[in-house]
C-alpha cells in the first residue's frame, strides 16, 4: 500500500474506517438508483445500511486509532449526500406542489450544511452539539414512510425538517456513544424491520 501511495497520495488514508465511510457512500447511490426506479422501500433499506457504516466508521476509527483529519472531512462529505441530500430527494420524489413543504426542504439542507460544518471545527472530543445529521435523516425518512404509506398528512412533514433543521442547529450536547444512539438504533432497527415485513409481504 505504502508504494501504491507514492503514485496516490490519498489512498495512504486507506484504512477500515474510511473503507466503512465510503461503503456508505456506495450504498447512498444504489439508493439514488432505487429513487430513480421509483422502489422507496429498497432506497430506505439502502439508507439504513449507509446510516450503519456512519455509526460505525467513528467506532472503528477510536478503537483502532485511526482517527485523521482525512477521515473527518471524507466522513462529512458523504453524511452530506446520504444524510442531507438524500431525504430531500427523496421527499421531492414522492411529495406533491407543496410549497411549504420546498421550504422546509431548502430550511433542512441549509442546516445540515451548517451542522457538519460547525461538526468539522469545533466538535468535542467526546459529545456531538446538536442533533447529528444521521440522526436527523432517520427522522425525516421515517415521517416521509409516514405520510407515503400510512396517509398521514403533509404538514406533519412540513414540521418535521423545520424541528429537525433547528435541532441540528442547536446548543444542547450529546454524549457520543450514549444511551441516546441506542435508542435512536433501536427505533432505527424497529423501523426497517417494520420496512422489511412490508416490502416482503406485497
Amino acid at each position: 500500500m505504502k508504494t501504491i501511495a507514492k503514485y496516490f497520495p490519498a489512498l495512504s488514508y486507506f484504512n477500515v474506517p474510511n473503507v466503512i465511510t465510503t461503503t456508505g457512500l456506495i450504498l447512498g447511490i444504489a439508493a439514488c438508483y432505487y429513487l430513480v426506479a421509483q422502489n422507496f422501500r429498497a432506497a430506505v433499506v439502502c439508507l439504513f445500511f449507509a446510516a450503519i457504516c456512519d455509526l460505525v466508521d467513528g467506532y472503528f476509527a477510536n478503537k483502532l486509532n485511526q482517527q485523521s483529519r482525512f477521515g473527518q472531512a471524507i466522513d462529512s462529505l458523504v453524511d452530506f449526500f446520504t444524510c442531507v441530500i438524500m431525504p430531500v430527494w427523496i421527499v421531492h420524489g414522492f411529495m406533491g406542489d407543496n410549497w411549504p413543504l420546498r421550504i422546509g426542504l431548502v430550511f433542512y439542507c441549509m442546516c445540515g450544511l451548517w451542522r457538519l460544518a460547525y461538526y468539522n471545527i469545533n466538535e468535542a472530543d467526546k459529545s456531538f452539539t446538536g442533533l447529528p445529521v444521521p440522526s436527523a435523516m432517520m427522522l425525516v425518512t421515517m415521517a416521509t414512510w409516514a405520510i407515503v404509506y400510512m396517509n398521514f398528512p403533509e404538514w406533519a412533514l412540513t414540521i418535521t425538517f423545520f424541528v429537525t433543521g433547528l435541532l441540528m442547529l442547536s446548543y444542547f450536547k450529546l454524549r457520543k456513544y450514549g444511551k441516546w444512539q441506542v435508542i435512536m438504533a433501536g427505533i432505527g432497527l424497529a423501523f426497517f424491520i417494520m420496512v422489511l415485513i412490508t416490502w416482503l409481504a406485497l
